[in-house]
């Protein structure tokens, strides 16, 4: 999610859990490949053992997701063009602009802001989760592959 554009500024990475809805929103410096490696970094030592796949645009900050995902998870991108491709991760970059809205300078906002806006999205319930809270899903999908992981 990028904010007003006026050449190098912070933008907002995000990464949506597909089957439970959990968003994951992290503020980085720009929208460049070394940004984007150090952001993923920090969410692989946290969610590592989660992650098994990732599905990208074409931007060039995607470039070293290779580096950074090698061993981890299997990466796709979505066709040029094609943002139906990440449909859902579309549809919860529109719900940020509710409280981030296009034009506002991102480099204004810091870390709080950015972890209160993921936190009300988590806590949101849905209706393709059957009225649970994305956070609500995922603890409980984490709980089950971690279980599966260490019997």
């Amino acid at each position: 999610v990028v904010g007003k554009r006026s050449g190098h500024e912070s933008v907002l990475l995000t990464f949506t859990e597909r089957k439970t809805r959990y968003d994951i929103v992290r503020l980085i410096e720009g929208k460049d490949a070394d940004s984007v490696s150090y952001a993923l970094k920090g969410i692989c030592a946290e969610f590592g053992d989660l992650i098994k796949s990732v599905t990208a645009d074409n931007g060039t900050e995607f470039t070293a997701l290779n580096e950074v995902l090698d061993g981890v998870a299997d990466i796709y991108y979505a066709h040029p063009y094609s943002s139906f491709e990440r449909a859902t991760n579309e549809t919860h970059n529109r719900m940020i602009r509710r409280y981030l809205p296009k034009g506002h300078s991102l480099d204004t906002i810091g870390p709080k802001t950015v972890s209160m806006v993921e936190s009300r999205l988590n806590q949101l319930p849905r209706r393709i989760l059957k009225y649970q809270t994305p956070k609500e899903a995922f603890q409980i999908e984490a709980a089950r592959i971690r279980k599966a992981c260490s019997a």
